[in-house]
């Protein structure tokens, strides 16, 4: 999943991205994004930038008169589709950034994104803006604020947070107490930190940065509630530095999830059906959607899609459903990563994960809303639908047996703790065979399609 749609783009944005922990590394791989799908792209500052950061995406155009800067953008999009500006450089090799009148200006021209940094962070991973930052041009329609996850549990002092006497400040806390989830949450959302200078039009998204291993993905889960709950529209947990820049993204959730989360697998590659599965058409939609509203219709306000294979297109097909995305960048390596990544993305209210197989498009809404009702009865771990005798899917797993399916390794998934357990399984008669019928193979399909 690339980083632009999780961002949520439309087709022309004024993007300003603030705050710290890989600011400028977001911004060089949005636009890398952007300019290798053709758009017209323009990058610059609007407090100051390293020229060498600059140079990584083109040779800036600099000049500080406005109807210059302008011709000279124009001139430079007629060669390439990315430019890069800035009105002046200083002795210390960093391009000044635009003021009002060059981003109106360029704003004018025939370009799809202005991507614009708006203030300096020292190489810091969380930082509180000083009075003169950040530099957000009022016609700014995307605000991105970055942190870096690494934070968490390093001390309140640099090199780890830039001014951290204005981030203790905001906190109430001691410099050198340890960053908190609950701490870089309060910043991020903070009126005079994160917020600050968001313009009343504009979206904000959160970007959490180096989310690389599970523990920190874990870490970036309670961050991200925290800042859903403090009313942010949107975080994403992202390691722009890599070639998957995107790891999860969280939504506002209307409903308050509850103590069961459901998790739907959607990052096979398809091999036996050739490819392209989770967006056969099942009624009318693609059936990766068809499976997510399913669960979303028994269990809203808690639901994880976990995306691998062409994970943009397949998050294009679930535009407007309120539910969460993990993307699994080691879905290859077979079932056990994508259950790993589910668990990562679900908050600490989640006590039991419900695995749902989006290739199970006759799975119904009664059938998840009895499972669930199953576990809060009757106290068993394992809860398994039965159709005429035959066990099938989904399958819910209390969070006790949670560490054994991240030790699991390969294309395995919950059989094996199944097996494990035979104990703690409870199955439940359901009346629908949609719990035995994957779409694996175009026969398959054409025989869903039959109705056979």
């Amino acid at each position: 999943m690339r980083l632009y749609q999780a961002l949520g783009l439309q087709a022309k944005e004024i993007i300003t991205v603030v705050g710290a922990g890989g600011k400028t590394s977001a911004l060089i791989c949005l636009a890398r994004e952007l300019a290798a799908m053709g758009r017209r792209v323009v990058v610059a500052p609007t407090t100051k930038m390293l020229l060498s950061q600059l140079r990584q995406l083109a040779e800036p155009v600099i000049t500080s008169d406005t109807a210059s800067l302008a011709a000279g953008v124009a001139a430079g999009l007629k060669r390439e589709n990315l430019v890069t500006c800035g009105s002046g450089v200083t002795r210390q090799g960093k391009v000044t950034g635009l003021d009002a009148a060059a981003v109106a200006a360029l704003s004018h021209l025939n370009i799809d994104y202005l991507l614009l940094e708006g203030d300096g962070a020292a190489g810091a991973l969380l930082k509180a803006p000083a009075g003169h930052e950040p530099v957000i041009p009022p016609v700014t329609t995307l605000v991105v604020t970055v942190a870096g996850l690494p934070v968490l549990g390093r001390p309140l002092a640099a090199p780890f947070v830039h001014r951290p006497r204005l981030v203790a400040g905001l906190l109430g806390r001691e410099e050198g107490s340890l960053v908190t989830a609950h701490d870089v949450a309060r910043v991020l959302a903070h009126p005079h930190g994160g917020r600050k200078g968001v313009p009343p039009a504009a979206r904000w998204v959160v970007l959490l940065n180096q989310a690389e291993d599970y523990e920190l993905l874990r870490a970036g889960r309670a961050v991200a509630g925290a800042i859903l709950a403090a009313g942010g529209e949107k975080v994403v947990l992202g390691a722009v530095a890599t070639p998957a820049p995107v790891r999860q993204v969280f939504l506002g959730q209307a409903v308050r999830p509850g103590p069961v989360g459901v998790i739907v697998l959607a990052a096979g590659a398809g091999e036996r059906f050739g490819g392209g599965k989770q967006l056969l058409s099942i009624a009318g939609q693609p059936m990766v959607r068809q499976a997510v509203a399913t669960a979303l219709a028994a269990v809203p306000g808690n639901v994880v899609v976990v995306l691998g294979h062409e994970a943009g297109r397949v998050a294009a097909a679930l535009e407007g459903l309120a539910a969460n995305i993990a993307y699994n960048p080691g879905y290859r390596q077979g079932l056990s990563t994508s259950l790993k990544a589910g668990l990562a993305a679900l908050g600490p209210e989640s006590r039991v994960a419900l695995f749902v197989l989006a290739d199970q498009p006759g799975v119904t809404p009664d059938v998840i809303t009895r499972l669930a009702g199953a576990y809060q009865q009757e106290g068993k771990k394992i809860i398994v639908p039965v159709y005429q005798g035959r066990r099938g899917n989904p399958v819910l797993i209390d969070r006790d047996l949670w560490p054994e399916i991240l030790v699991l390794q390969g294309d395995v998934g919950a059989r094996e703790i199944i097996r494990a357990h035979p104990e703690e399984v409870l199955t439940v008669a359901v009346d629908c065979p949609g719990i035995l019928k994957d779409i694996d193979t175009p026969i398959d399909y054409q025989t869903w399609l039959e109705g056979k």
